[in-house]
């Protein structure tokens, strides 16, 4: 891989060298990711869908070696919810939402994160005060939230049971 630029060549259909741009690298259940994006011969991303493979680190050079495809469903569907995170944390807009505090005031508030749990059925969100603060001197709050029709937070709703509140903690500490 090239490190300045971050790219990286894979072998396509036919046997063709096939430039790639990395986008992000993470790890998750003792594996490596890369999502990448096709480069074209003039150096161009070529639009499309963004890719994922697992690799591993070389030891000697911190680079990445084996580049495999990814075999399971479950882990294109890990992949998914990184990349629709990853796309939620670079709006160039933040959603905001309007929270009506314990004595009855309106706060607007900026979603940091929203994600849904299969186990308890739910969607979750959490925000901030929209102020001029830093991020990390704000307080996080969370809630459960009901969508509209278009995705929207229509409605928030209490966290109910202290198992919610673990896998919300969870989910805000994997942040």
């Amino acid at each position: 891989m090239n490190e300045e630029t971050q790219e990286f060549t894979i072998i396509g259909e036919g046997d063709k060298e096939q430039k790639c741009r990395v986008v992000f690298t993470f790890d998750a259940e003792d594996k490596s990711y890369v999502l990448f994006s096709l480069v074209d011969d003039k150096g161009q991303e070529i639009p499309g869908d963004i890719s994922a493979m697992t690799f591993d680190y070389d030891d000697n050079t911190g680079e990445m070696a084996n580049l495999q495809p990814v075999e399971t469903d479950a882990e294109w569907e890990m992949i998914n919810e990184v990349v629709l995170t990853l796309l939620d944390e670079f709006d160039a807009e933040p959603q905001l939402i309007t929270v009506t505090n314990e004595d009855g005031t309106d706060q607007i508030c900026e979603v940091i994160h929203t994600f849904s749990s299969e186990q308890f059925g739910k969607s979750y969100v959490l925000y901030v005060p929209a102020t001029d603060e830093p991020m990390e001197e704000r307080d996080i709050f969370a809630a459960q939230y009901l969508s509209g029709n278009d995705g929207s937070i229509e409605e928030l709703l209490p966290i109910e049971t202290d198992e919610e509140w673990a896998f919300v903690e969870d989910v805000l500490n994997e942040l």
